[in-house]
């Protein structure tokens, strides 16, 4: 994603950014780790074009990361105060079921989710069945509803 692209997101595509974000990340690490195991029998020019070459791409996709760190952290804030609010009501909940809840409360699936926290898909919705099973909700509470519904009235 271009940086002026990146500039142009509202805070509702936050949550999108940082999925984009950790897939890209992974993406050009894959791709870093391919073309560095190509070099292995390159000859000595072709190393150096190559090398010249991946110093820029990586100086590049450094500046493009930093931005969107910064908007990590923005969503890390606004995430920490819902999570201690949701907490205070619900003491019964996990540090990892309250990143869940954040996750939800914001619209991202349950892919989405696990990509963020590095678990599989299958994880997350093990999460939030036990969250329902602790704020004691049945299968035709909307959560992610539930959970924004919460958030306006504790701020």
């Amino acid at each position: 994603m271009h940086d002026d692209v990146i500039g142009a997101l509202g805070p509702s595509d936050d949550r999108l950014v940082l999925v984009l974000h950790l897939q890209r990340k992974r993406a050009f690490l894959h791709d870093l780790a391919t073309r560095m195991d190509e070099l292995r029998s390159a000859d000595d020019d072709t190393l150096r074009r190559t090398m010249l070459s991946l110093t820029k791409e990586i100086k590049g996709q450094l500046r493009t990361f930093d931005r969107l760190t910064q908007i990590e952290r923005a969503i890390a804030t606004l995430t920490s105060s819902f999570c201690k609010q949701l907490k205070a009501a619900y003491p019964v909940l996990t540090s990892t079921e309250l990143h869940v809840c954040a996750y939800l409360r914001t619209g991202l699936s349950a892919r989405q989710s696990a990509e963020l926290m590095f678990v599989t898909p299958r994880a997350v919705e093990k999460h939030r069945q036990s969250i329902r099973r602790k704020l004691g909700m049945d299968d035709r509470t909307d959560l992610p509803l539930w959970l924004r519904d919460f958030a306006e009235r504790t701020s």
